[in-house]
């Protein structure tokens, strides 16, 4: 194992980025992780640049994974203008959206702003997920919404069963902040 760059590759932003938020500090990252998830990287944006609707967190899944989440969620529907999250409220759970569409806003110097819309094969609440963590934004259901509902910490056990599934969460954060 190697500490810093691994054998003094340059890989953008992207690797960087990885170095810096991807691991604890001091922590040792093997190679071979750092380069797997680079490729991952690539691979998304490769499909987002052809077919943007099939790069989302549900369809990046393995069939594993899938049945991971499936069995320690429950299904619920939400009618159309209704908010599936609050900015400010204490995270108790993360999202895969089913089917419907969502607004994501945020306030930004006092005013209320758009950020995204989110969908089927989205995953939404990841970013407040964190142990003690606030959410950041406003989901509304825009169109009634059937969604994968996980609680934050069966999501924890789940992501630490399943690397390859951390490394999903953290790239797509990573394109939703520089988006």
């Amino acid at each position: 194992m190697k500490k810093g760059m691994p054998g003094g590759t340059t890989g953008g932003d992207v690797l960087g980025w990885l170095y810096q938020h991807g691991r604890r500090p001091g922590e040792e990252i093997p190679e071979f992780d750092v380069q797997k998830t680079l490729r991952l990287v690539r691979a998304v944006r490769d499909i987002s640049a052809r077919e943007p609707d099939l790069a989302n967190f549900w369809s990046l899944l393995s069939r594993a994974e899938r049945a991971d989440l499936v069995s320690a969620a429950t299904k619920h529907a939400f009618p159309g203008g209704v908010a599936l999250m609050h900015a400010g409220e204490q995270a108790g759970n993360v999202m895969v959206i089913l089917e419907g569409w969502t607004e994501v806003t945020a306030s930004v110097e006092g005013r209320e702003r758009f950020i995204a819309r989110r969908g089927p094969g989205d995953l939404i609440g990841e970013h407040g997920a964190a142990p003690g963590g606030l959410r950041s934004a406003t989901v509304i259901a825009v169109e009634t919404v059937l969604a994968l509902v996980i609680g934050t910490e069966d999501f924890a056990a789940i992501i630490s069963e399943h690397p390859s599934m951390n490394d999903i969460v953290k790239m797509q954060a990573y394109d939703r902040r520089t988006a």
